[in-house]
């Protein structure tokens, strides 16, 4: 499960950086918001790895389990912060907001599966969760999101299309830029 937590970030570059393909209006330019978000990710990837490798290198406790899943919703919610605190090309906005609300569902998909963990009195295995309906309704959260991360990921592709007109002085950069992004979405 915490592998495809982790590609799941990477989905959430994908559906943020879909509507890159124009720019303007907003804080922030499109290649600005794409940079920002991609560091944000790259955190927030090393964070997890952090803390998946402390969690499976010791023996598992409930304690152990309880500092674990504190960490995961102390990244997540950090994540969540950061991202909403971007101000997107208006032309964006909309893509942006969908995704923070699928981002949402994944962080309280979290809270949940947490809270579960929290009512066991032994742990026993690091993975013992997952098999509980929180584990489950977790797991189906992120089937959708797998599912928007490729449907996102084909529609960067498109973008690829337009490469011949990078730097094409008569054309309006929004309309030559090309979005290069491999967002790891699971088959």
């Amino acid at each position: 499960m915490d592998v495809a937590m982790r590609r799941c970030t990477w989905w959430v570059v994908g559906c943020l950086a879909v509507g890159l393909t124009a720019c303007g209006g907003g804080g922030l330019t499109a290649p600005e918001y794409a940079e920002s978000v991609e560091e944000l990710v790259a955190e927030m990837e090393a964070r997890f790895v952090e803390a998946d490798t402390q969690w499976e290198s010791e023996v598992p406790t409930r304690e152990g389990a309880l500092r674990y899943w504190d960490e995961r919703l102390d990244i997540r919610h950090d994540y969540l912060e950061d991202v909403e605190a971007l101000q997107p090309p208006s032309e964006i906005a909309e893509m942006h907001a969908a995704a923070l609300s699928v981002f949402h569902r994944i962080t309280e998909a979290d809270e949940v599966l947490a809270a579960r963990v929290a009512e066991y009195t032994e742990i026993t295995d690091h993975r013992q969760w997952i098999g509980t309906a929180e584990g489950q309704a977790s797991l189906a959260v992120l089937e959708e999101v797998y599912a928007f991360c490729r449907s996102s990921q084909e529609e960067l592709d498109a973008t690829a299309n337009r490469e011949p007109l990078e730097g094409v002085p008569w054309l309006p950069p929004e309309m030559s830029q090309v979005i290069k992004v491999a967002f790891g979405c699971p088959p």
